[in-house]
């Protein structure tokens, strides 16, 4: 009986400090989406923007974004991002008033990055934009959309990619610079961070293991 008691409390140990690990290498490498932030926006026209008139390919306005890597052992390969500019009232893609690219990089875990870019009028014709009225004002709001995929690196491997679909609002003053004095944060519906199926997997396993 002594037997048996001792190898079922080995047992039982055994499944705690296993479930215990499995666990730990869970919440270690949960992956985490990268979060992005416009840290600056300034109109290209400036002061002079109420007797702006664009042509196919002129700049609009400059940018910063930051990226953020928040893993703590995972890095991030960035597919190109499709950056696009809107006035907020007509905010769908197809009314895009500016659009850039930033190519694609890698991004070190725990790692911030900044890019910064320039977006520049779509080919439609030469006309008097529809918010420098709002500009001039000083109540002028446009949309910021980042669209691109990326991928993590996990013990040297690339996983499967993840999309990203992401956006904010910018409030210009009648300079046509941000407002707001921090980084204005894009975001979207889809969850902040999406466990992979193996992390999954091994959460589930610990749970088993812990039950019994």
């Amino acid at each position: 009986m002594s037997e048996a008691g001792g190898l079922c409390r080995w047992c039982v140990g055994c499944q705690f400090t296993m479930g215990f690990v499995a666990l730990f290498l869970w919440l270690s490498y949960r992956p985490i989406k990268p979060r992005f932030y416009v840290t600056s926006f300034s109109l290209a026209a400036g002061s002079n923007s109420t007797a702006l008139n664009l042509l196919p390919g002129d700049p609009i306005a400059s940018f910063v974004l930051e990226i953020e890597n928040k893993n703590k052992e995972m890095g991030i390969y960035h597919d190109p991002l499709n950056v696009s500019l809107s006035f907020s009232p007509n905010s769908s893609s197809s009314s895009a008033a500016g659009v850039a690219l930033i190519p694609a990089f890698y991004q070190g875990y725990q790692k911030t990055a900044d890019k910064s870019g320039t977006f520049s009028s779509p080919g439609f014709p030469a006309a008097r934009p529809p918010w420098v009225a709002a500009v001039t004002n000083g109540t002028a709001v446009f949309r910021v959309r980042v669209e691109s995929a990326f991928r993590y690196k996990v013990f040297g491997r690339k996983t499967r990619h993840h999309s990203v679909r992401l956006a904010g609002d910018v409030q210009v003053d009648a300079a046509g610079t941000k407002t707001a004095k921090k980084g204005i944060r894009l975001r979207s519906a889809a969850p902040l961070f999406l466990a992979s199926r193996s992390m999954m997997v091994l959460l589930g396993s610990a749970v088993y293991l812990l039950a019994c």
